[in-house]
């Protein structure tokens, strides 16, 4: 909820604009949504218009913005808006709008103040202009004080990653890293879905969900979802440590697709007898610092758990140098020098999968 306390904040604020970056999964894209259904609720008596816009790879930035204005044109008629809403004069996007100055002009037209929403800016290629452009244009929305809100959404594990000359519009936009969940806010996420449902559950279902999820929400709703699914096929409003054990198959069976794969990739092995496996369950389970890596000291002691084998570190050192290669993804990318190498998964989504892979496969409990 701080995060969408500070968006409101930022929302309110005359010339200033937000950045939401973190990690894939964690919810960036909710919380967006969330922030943009508050916000229209609190500046209903403003008439404040949400826009939300979602980039792919073959986005540039004037496509983004005809994405925009086709959002405009539809929202006329939207749930929230009553007649007394102007909309601005019929508009198209011609080949002359194409700097941020034609933007400002577009958007100087509205005749309702406006948060626009620009999801998953990180798809949009680093070749072309749009991320420069879009510094531009939110810098030109600040100095001319327009009552619109843009809103950056992407994958990034900083401000740099997601965004050309961010350091000239520090001033300008907010720039907030969406973490993963706490355990006791997952924990809550199984409380108020079960209570939705009409279903109870054993002590302790709720907890041990979050634990599973390790911070990112999908992996919540999924285990939820299926756990609650699992008991009503058995005719039971009530959820059993039972049936989270059996969900846990149902999870990963319905996990997204590039994750499996992600999966797959790491741990194959032409040998029967490998500890590809092993190492990467390890790495899940190491003790990480703040920013998600771990030590290569870090990964024997989970390893001698899953195995029951006390292996020295040259027995697992080149399984995770291979995880760094192409041919495993790679799933982890390497830091630092060969006397202090730092670990971290490239998709912190793989950590909860990999984990519950090995409850899967009987390698730890829930």
């Amino acid at each position: 909820m701080d995060t969408i306390y500070r968006g409101l904040d930022v929302i309110k604020t005359d010339g200033e604009h937000l950045i939401l970056y973190g990690d894939r999964g964690v919810g960036k894209t909710s919380i967006a949504r969330v922030l943009g259904g508050v916000a229209q609720d609190i500046e209903r008596d403003r008439n404040l218009r949400v826009l939300f816009v979602s980039c792919s790879s073959s986005d540039d930035f004037r496509s983004i913005w005809r994405k925009v204005v086709e959002e405009v044109q539809v929202t006329e008629r939207q749930a929230g808006f009553g007649a007394h809403m102007t909309m601005p004069r019929p508009m198209t996007l011609d080949d002359q709008m194409v700097d941020p100055n034609d933007v400002r002009r577009l958007v100087q037209s509205f005749s309702n103040p406006t948060v626009i929403v620009i999801d998953e800016f990180d798809r949009v290629p680093v070749a072309n202009d749009a991320r420069r452009l879009m510094a531009d244009t939110i810098k030109l929305f600040s100095d001319n004080a327009l009552p619109s809100t843009i809103v950056i959404v992407g994958v990034a594990g900083s401000i740099e990653e997601l965004i050309a000359e961010h350091h000239s519009i520090t001033r300008h936009a907010a720039q907030l890293e969406v973490k993963p969940m706490t355990l006791d806010a997952l924990a809550v996420v199984v409380q108020k879905g079960f209570e939705l449902a009409g279903m109870t559950y054993d002590a302790g279902v709720d907890k041990r969900i979050a634990e599973m999820s390790q911070g990112y929400p999908h992996y919540t709703h999924l285990l939820g979802l299926w756990s609650g699914r699992r008991a009503t096929r058995a005719s039971r409003t009530h959820v059993s440590i039972a049936d989270l054990d059996a969900a846990v198959n149902d999870a990963l069976e319905n996990a997204t697709g590039d994750i499996r794969q992600a999966y797959d990739r790491a741990v194959q092995s032409a040998q029967p007898r490998t500890l590809y496996r092993e190492v990467l369950l390890a790495c899940a389970l190491a003790k990480k610092d703040a920013f998600g890596r771990f030590r290569t000291s870090d990964v024997g002691p989970p390893l001698r758990q899953i195995t029951g084998r006390p292996y020295e570190v040259a027995a697992f050192q080149s399984h995770l140098s291979k995880f760094t290669e192409g041919d495993r993804g790679p799933a982890l990318r390497r830091t630092g020098n060969p006397h202090g190498y730092r670990w971290q998964f490239v998709n912190p989504q793989l950590i909860p999968y990999v984990r519950l892979e090995g409850v899967r496969e009987g390698r730890i409990g829930t």
